[in-house]
């Protein structure tokens, strides 16, 4: 009689389990990467209004944009930029490569998930194994630890299936960290610029920052850097004067006609961060892809637009994260399930 019990108790629960992860995800997968949404957790029906909004818009379901310990319009302002004050800019990660015992920044990068940080696919071009690469977030000082400061491993490196080396076209990726971050006032994640991208106009507040090159043939530096810059538009960029016609699609230009303010090498995917008053927050609006030298006039710096690949970044952010969360309880509830079957079995 008690095996008996024990081996329903054992298939019903296993069939619940199966059962309730199956529609939760079949649902928001509904409302997924189909429509080109982002979906976090799934938010209860009653908490429509804002949540709902930033959800569907493609910030993050968390709070996003917002840097606890910075006002960046008083205390603080790559090429012609100043040392930014520590938390100014809580999302931006140096990528590193280790080489025995040395360690060299390579690239910036952007958290924009726990334990996700959006970058350039052109990064990854010494190399693609994500055993070489470490994420450093919460420091300005990338040769300075303090008790805020992570630096955590890399599990998977996602390279845009249509990345091109030759034109850059596609320069998006994703680095997959080992372990989720917890967030605090010196580590947050910027919103990503789903639905928002087209209120970016060359009046809007935009900032760059990064460890690059201070100069065209200058060397990297250990202070993160900031400067501020705004959009230049296609007509402009694209232009005989400028770049030519070679700008992707997929790209736009921001800095200075003048060449004052600008990226270099060494910030290579770190990101352009626009403020939007009305959301009162910041977006990662592109990512710092390249550029005709650093610093010149009528060439400023070129960057992938995070927008236009809205349902690539949410299916690796979100929809793939979350099957295999599914795959794993249909795995519990195959086994309880079996489980149960055994034990019927043996039951006289």
């Amino acid at each position: 009689m008690g095996r008996g019990l024990l081996s329903a108790a054992l298939l019903f629960v296993g069939s619940l389990v199966f059962y309730s992860e199956h529609y939760s995800v079949s649902e928001r997968s509904r409302r997924g990467p189909s429509e080109g949404q982002a979906s976090g957790p799934g938010w209860p029906e009653a908490t429509h209004g804002r949540l709902r909004q930033q959800e569907e818009e493609g910030w993050a379901a968390e709070d996003c944009g917002i840097a606890p310990l910075a006002d960046v319009f008083k205390g603080s302002r790559v090429i012609g930029g100043k040392d930014a004050q520590v938390g100014t800019w809580p999302w931006i990660v140096s990528l590193q490569i280790q080489y025995g015992r040395i360690l060299a920044h390579i690239c910036g990068g952007s958290l924009v998930k726990e334990s996700w940080v959006l970058t350039a696919a052109h990064c990854t071009k010494d190399s693609r194994d994500p055993l070489m690469w470490r994420a450093v977030l919460g420091t300005n000082n990338i040769y300075e630890r303090h008790p805020y400061t992570k630096i955590i491993k890399v599990k998977a490196i996602i390279i845009h299936p249509d990345f091109d080396v030759e034109s850059y076209v596609n320069d998006v990726a994703l680095f997959h960290l080992k372990k989720a971050v917890r967030y605090n006032d010196y580590i947050q994640p910027i919103c990503l610029p789903f639905d928002v991208f087209q209120n970016l106009d060359g009046n809007t507040k935009c900032f760059i920052g990064g460890w690059g090159r201070t100069k065209e043939e200058g060397n990297l530096t250990n202070m993160l850097q900031e400067a501020e810059v705004h959009y230049i538009s296609r007509k402009i960029c694209n232009s005989e004067t400028s770049y030519g016609n070679i700008i992707p699609q997929t790209s736009f230009c921001a800095g200075d006609e003048d060449g004052i303010f600008d990226t270099c090498r060494g910030d290579s995917g770190g990101p352009l961060m626009c403020y939007l008053p009305e959301h009162e927050r910041f977006f990662v609006m592109g990512i710092t892809s390249y550029g005709y030298g650093c610093g010149r006039k009528n060439f400023p710096g070129v960057y992938s637009g995070p927008s236009f690949y809205k349902k690539w970044l949410t299916h690796h952010l979100y929809h793939k994260s979350n099957k295999g969360i599914f795959n794993i309880y249909i795995l519990l509830g195959q086994v309880l399930v079996a489980l149960g079957s055994v034990i019927l079995l043996t039951t006289p």
